[in-house]
């Protein structure tokens, strides 16, 4: 009798999983399918560029409706409620992320997208086969002081290298790894645990019906160690072509609207290995010629005094003001040998 009841609940709890993967599979090819819509229609890159805010409100709404998911389970118990409420909450996370994606070339959206599913999905098999005496959640309290650890590596570095200007000179974009790292490292051991709440077997595991709740928790998992890519798809560019980075990432700091210059040839050939690469804002210290959106061309030009005082590093600007300086000075050094 008590075999034939182990079996039934495998197989209940195989077909348990089966549904959550299929469900974390539905909601990854939804969400590329719109990102790789908005990165490659021109319009709608543009809505999303200016109007931000979009993306905040749907990502806040995304946050709060879940939250009402995990904490009244209820609303996981009728089947079509769960499925309505889980699509909802996938389709505004997939909205809240538009502004990021209409500032990223499609190919280096859907490199970096195809390596942190193949990650999602190898931890996922990773902890639905370790041994019993590797049991995750019988251990959470192991993984809670892993995952805080990380969490004060990686809060302190992000903060020293936002606040000391020493620190962003000397290691550059790599410090950003030392943030990245940690909080990847975090999330896929979490990947690892969830993936044993689900197929069963263990200490602690998830209800029967609550295979919307797994998928959308794998979902969030994904998206947190997704969104820390953007740093690299926006600032190194590893497949985007060099001209489309050049039109994609300059700042109007005064209204906050990203503005999509049309550089001429000269404008490209003289800057496309300097400043004009990285997100930069206006300021003071560097004088350029902007347009409004209507207007298709204009030539960016800089003039940089050297007679000014070196500011302060404590100034907000002062990333522009470094790369600034570094840009003039390549740019002098190429004239010389040139």
């Amino acid at each position: 009798m008590n075999r034939h009841i182990y079996i039934a609940y495998k197989k209940a709890r195989r077909k348990f999983s089966l549904k959550v993967y299929l469900l974390l599979a539905f909601w990854l090819i939804l969400a590329l399918v719109q990102w790789l819509v908005v990165s490659l229609v021109q319009a709608i890159r543009d809505v999303f560029r200016v109007h931000y805010y979009i993306s905040v409100a749907t990502f806040l709404l995304s946050i709060f409706l879940f939250s009402l998911f995990l904490f009244f389970e209820k609303l996981r118990y009728n089947r079509a409620v769960a499925l309505l409420i889980s699509f909802i909450i996938v389709e505004l996370q997939i909205v809240a992320l538009f502004t990021l994606v209409s500032r990223t070339h499609w190919a280096e959206l859907l490199l970096y997208f195809s390596i942190c599913a193949m990650l999602i999905s190898v931890y996922i098999i990773i902890g639905s086969c370790l041994p019993r005496k590797m049991d995750l959640t019988l251990h959470i309290a192991f993984l809670f002081i892993l995952a805080f650890l990380f969490l004060l590596v990686a809060v302190f570095f992000l903060m020293i290298q936002l606040l000391v200007a020493e620190v962003w000179r000397d290691i550059h974009n790599f410090g950003y790894i030392l943030v990245e790292v940690p909080i990847s490292i975090t999330m896929l051991f979490f990947v690892m645990y969830h993936a044993q709440t689900i197929n069963g077997g263990r200490f602690a595991e998830m209800r029967l019906h609550d295979y919307c709740l797994g998928s959308l928790i794998l979902f969030h998992d994904f998206l947190i160690i997704y969104w820390l890519t953007f740093y690299w798809q926006l600032i190194s560019g590893v497949v985007t072509p060099k001209d489309w980075t050049l039109l994609s990432t300059l700042w109007d700091r005064n209204d906050r609207k990203m503005l999509r210059p049309d550089y001429d040839d000269r404008s490209i050939d003289d800057y496309s290995d300097g400043i004009l690469t990285k997100p930069i804002y206006r300021e003071h210290g560097t004088q350029m010629s902007l347009v409004t959106l209507d207007e298709p061309k204009f030539v960016l030009t800089q003039d940089f005094g050297d007679d000014r005082e070196t500011e302060s590093l404590n100034d907000p600007n002062w990333k522009v003001e470094w790369l600034s300086r570094e840009n003039r000075n390549n740019y002098g050094k190429r004239s010389k040998n040139g």
